[in-house]
């Protein structure tokens, strides 16, 4: 039986919901180029898109809007419950990785909802989780970027309402893979809807997936000059450090999203900090193109539009989830429906019979 490791390369499955660097750079949406929706289309759409296929997100804005107001204004226990573990784990102490973890994990399952009301309860309850840590009022709903606007604080422009739903929309779905595997194989064992996504969550929550866009933020931050940014990344080279944000296991050519990401940055740079952090970036960029060839990933530029939207860098990877939720809801019901259990076969390295 032939082994590769990580998985590399391997067909484990058939899906109808998205392909992803299938000419080197391209990626679609049950056929729909991913960049194309970001122009005309709204976050509700595509989740409907990717969920039932179709563009219509109206049911799905109906469902997340009442279940949103509902924990907001009606519903205490849920704050309740957020506000105690808050307290109980110190934010230095609980990551909101973990705090969604735990909140989506109570969830209800109500076995006569549709698929667009269960993922929209879990959609909601995430982020309202995540609106939890603004210190702002996020009660006010935008008819038109509904997520987008549950995430951010109530004074946030339309550019920014924009962005950060085209953010979501790049997100949403990305074939088989960690966080999205994971789901899967909880879902191939007839668990429910939410443990399966609480298994999404915790994949997410490693730094070589959904962690990459803390850590490259994090890297950008520790310079204050370009030459500065210049001489630790060669030097960081010379060590052979990983630069985060950088490469793709599946895209070879370029990471279509990061184009889109690294227009919105900046178009919302407004400050010399913003601006002389972007040139960080951009010096970042340009020598890891020159020296290996290697082109930014989403995570890159994403996590410098999360900071000028204001986001907390240990909120980038809960903004993950807010957007991939209905990506590995859609696949948990694929793999549902086609009812296989996963079970690969491992390959034996310990000591020989004894």
């Amino acid at each position: 039986m032939e082994y590769s490791p990580g998985l590399r390369g391997v067909v484990a499955g058939e899906t109808a919901i998205s392909t992803v660097g299938k000419e080197g750079t391209s990626l679609r949406y049950r056929g729909y180029d991913a960049i194309e929706l970001t122009k005309n289309n709204t976050y509700e759409d595509v989740a409907s898109l990717i969920i039932k296929d179709s563009l219509d997100g109206d049911e799905f804005k109906e469902a997340f809007s009442r279940h949103y107001n509902n924990k907001a204004f009606e519903d205490e226990t849920v704050s309740k419950y957020i506000e105690n573990l808050k307290s109980l784990h110190p934010q230095s102490e609980m990551h909101p990785m973990a705090l969604l973890r735990t909140i989506v994990s109570g969830g209800q399952e109500i076995e006569s909802d549709t698929e667009i009301e269960s993922i929209a309860r879990i959609s909601a309850t995430v982020c309202f989780a995540i609106a939890s840590y603004h210190k702002a009022d996020t009660n006010i709903l935008s008819d038109k970027y509904l997520v987008a606007s549950s995430l951010l604080p109530n004074d946030a422009n339309d550019e920014m309402l924009e962005a950060l739903d085209d953010m979501l929309i790049l997100y949403a779905e990305h074939g088989f893979n960690a966080s999205t595997f994971a789901t899967r194989v909880t879902a191939s064992t007839r668990a429910d809807l939410t443990g399966s996504i609480v298994s999404g969550i915790a994949a997410l929550k490693g730094e070589l997936h959904g962690g990459a866009n803390e850590r490259a933020v994090e890297l950008i931050n520790s310079f204050n000059t370009v030459d500065e940014a210049e001489k630790g990344i060669y030097s960081l080279l010379d060590e052979k450090k990983k630069i985060m944000g950088f490469g793709h296991g599946v895209y070879k050519v370029q990471d279509p999203r990061s184009p889109v990401v690294k227009n919105w940055v900046e178009q919302l740079v407004d400050n010399d900090f913003s601006k002389n952090r972007f040139e960080i970036a951009k010096k970042i960029d340009e020598i890891m193109d020159a020296e290996k060839n290697l082109f930014p990933n989403v995570d890159f530029y994403g996590g410098l539009l999360l900071s000028e939207l204001g986001f907390e860098i240990d909120l980038f990877t809960p903004i993950f989830v807010a957007g991939r939720s209905v990506g590995w809801a859609a696949h948990y019901f694929e793999q549902r429906e086609q009812d296989i259990l996963i079970r690969p076969a491992a390959k034996y390295i310990g000591p020989p019979e004894r």
